[in-house]
């Protein structure tokens, strides 16, 4: 009997469980290309939100792929662009459970691939505590993520009608100042967050969804384009604090309520990477680089971004 998309990529969790050696390195990777593979001849086009779920998977799977790739690689090396220091096995644990978490969150998705749900964490997870620089870009992100999706949708329900040309320009460009600000930040926030905010992430793939819905006025892509951003905002915006330890509810809910139509201008470009003097770095990755050890620890709501994965551990040792 031929092998599915669950089946491979439950092999890969088992792998990845027992830590991530050299000589498993080729038989995760031709899993998840596997995976990746059957998926995409699966769902070819975004028509709804379990598709465009479906191709989230099939996008962060470029990231754990690249991250199991330099599993074993020296402390530098760059991956797709980012050098995520000591956090590489950090990155394939967020990547492999967050896809685990859209997949039991989908029935439509479940239909096509269904892998093994795993215990929920021993302790909850704690939220990312953002510098400045980072709270200013997402609380910029948060806005643009719903304001978009806004004007978009007033598209469509003009029947596609309006400058739709300038108002993709402005999806590219908060897609592409996503990308540059989380590869600039490397380290644990990239290892954390660039299923998110990535070109291959959550909000890169809506972005790309989102634009194509509007160039081929099709409002069943726009639809969960629109919602998987203001979904996606909402989430991460529960999984940070902000600089000075406050929520970022209060902008969700401002961005949420805050009515914007196409006319409404450009997402404003994110703060530069740099952090304000005073301001420590994101993540300085310590010089000694242990062995990458995948933590696939057990998903509950949001605890793909959960602060109590450590990567000292195995997943059978936080069970129990």
């Amino acid at each position: 009997m031929a092998l599915t998309a669950t089946d491979l990529y439950n092999d890969a969790t088992t792998r990845e469980i027992g830590g991530i050696g050299p000589d498993q390195v080729n038989l995760i990777v031709s899993d998840l290309i596997g995976v990746q593979q059957m998926l995409s001849a699966a769902v070819p086009q975004v028509n709804n939100l379990s598709d465009l779920h479906t191709q989230i998977i099939i996008n962060q799977l470029n990231e754990e792929i690249a991250s199991v790739e330099n599993a074993n690689s020296p402390t530098g090396t760059l991956t797709l662009g980012t050098d995520l220091g000591q956090f590489v096995g950090r990155s394939i644990n967020d990547i492999h459970r967050d896809i685990i978490d859209i997949a039991q969150g989908d029935a439509g998705v479940q239909a096509l691939f269904n892998p093994t749900p795993l215990p929920d964490l021993n302790t909850p997870p704690a939220p990312f505590h953002d510098n400045a620089t980072q709270t200013a870009f997402i609380t910029q992100w948060i806005q643009d993520s719903n304001h978009l999706g806004q004007m978009a949708t007033t598209i469509e329900n003009n029947g596609f009608t309006g400058d739709i040309a300038g108002l993709v320009q402005q999806i590219q460009t908060f897609s592409d100042n996503s990308n540059a600000f989380d590869q600039s930040q490397g380290g644990l926030w990239s290892a954390r967050f660039w299923n998110e905010f990535r070109t291959d992430g959550t909000s890169g793939t809506a972005a790309s969804a989102l634009i194509e819905g509007l160039q081929t006025h099709n409002a069943g892509e726009v639809n969960a384009a629109v919602e998987q951003l203001a979904a996606n905002s909402a989430d991460v915006a529960s999984n940070n604090l902000m600089a000075n330890g406050g929520s970022y509810a209060d902008v969700v809910a401002a961005a949420q309520a805050t009515a914007v139509t196409p006319a409404g201008g450009h997402p404003a470009t994110p703060p530069a990477a740099t952090p304000p003097a005073g301001t420590p770095p994101a993540a300085t990755p310590p010089a000694a680089t242990p062995p990458a050890v995948a933590d696939v620890g057990p998903p509950a709501h949001d605890t793909h971004h959960s602060a109590g994965a450590d990567l000292a551990l195995h997943l059978h040792h936080m069970w129990g």
